[in-house]
């Protein structure tokens, strides 16, 4: 595992290399033609990192605020399907109303809906950024979590069936066990989710916010600081993807063992 992350680490390095070296000979070649450079577009490895160096406290102010608002999103959206989800297992009719117009929903992009939410929050509001996160979190938990609890293992149920256990008790102490490795799989692509949908609220006007910093750095041609802002979006998201697998390796260290395995 060492030797993987140590290889894709190397490849990184040596694609940015490569990417510095060839713009910048596209860049002589456009300007001595006296076209514009294609680094005001598409900036080198090495212009991302002054804007980094020059504009870091500016760029962790602004993504502190998109994660408070895509943290309580996603915490929303995956509690708010865990309970949908459990409801459908006492009242399965739920169920049938309910799922046909989840995936409906669900299949319609997230940016289609955006505007229409921002117009009933009000636009930049706080609750209307967290509403769009939660939103785009919640299908996919909830979607996880009812293959997760369909799932289980027949067995168990027969079991806790002969041992007179009512519902809630099979929920918490076979159902929900069972589902947490679902659920982690589930929060892995809440998590980017929740803040791609906090961005997409902040670029549709805010006053603060990593979104309305990109916003900002596209209309003022500031390619550096743009780049920049979205490249700690996607190192943030990483982030939060490793921290919650080391969780779920911790809490299910066999779940761990099975994919050492299989690799």
């Amino acid at each position: 595992m060492t030797k993987k992350i140590i290889l894709s680490i190397l490849i990184f390095f040596v694609l940015l290399i490569v990417w510095q070296i060839v713009e910048d000979q596209i860049n002589v070649q456009r300007l001595e033609k006296d076209q514009t450079a294609l680094e005001a577009f598409i900036p080198t490895p090495l212009t991302i990192l002054k804007s980094f160096g020059n504009d870091w406290q500016n760029i962790v102010r602004e993504l502190s605020h998109t994660l408070r608002k895509a943290g309580l999103g996603f915490a929303i959206g995956v509690v708010f399907a865990v309970l949908i989800a459990s409801i459908f297992i006492f009242i399965p009719f739920i169920r049938n109303l309910i799922f046909p117009l989840a995936f409906a929903i669900n299949s319609f992009p997230i940016i289609g809906f955006a505007p229409a939410i921002v117009l009933i929050f009000g636009q930049g509001s706080f609750i209307s950024i967290v509403f769009i996160s939660a939103l785009i979190c919640y299908f996919p938990t909830l979607i996880s979590m009812d293959t997760a609890f369909r799932e289980t293992d027949k067995n168990l149920l027969e079991l806790m069936e002969v041992l007179n256990a009512n519902k809630w008790q099979t929920l918490f102490k076979v159902r929900l066990p069972l589902a947490m490795p679902y659920l982690f799989l589930s929060m892995k692509l809440a998590i980017p989710a929740a803040i791609i949908g906090a961005t997409i609220g902040e670029w549709l006007g805010a006053r603060n916010g990593i979104g309305q910093l990109i916003t900002i750095a596209l209309y003022q041609l500031k390619p550096g600081l743009l780049y920049a802002s979205l490249i700690s979006i996607t190192i943030v998201s990483s982030l939060s993807i490793i921290i919650l697998l080391i969780i779920q390796n911790l809490l299910f260290p066999w779940k761990r063992g099975a994919n050492n395995e299989k690799r």
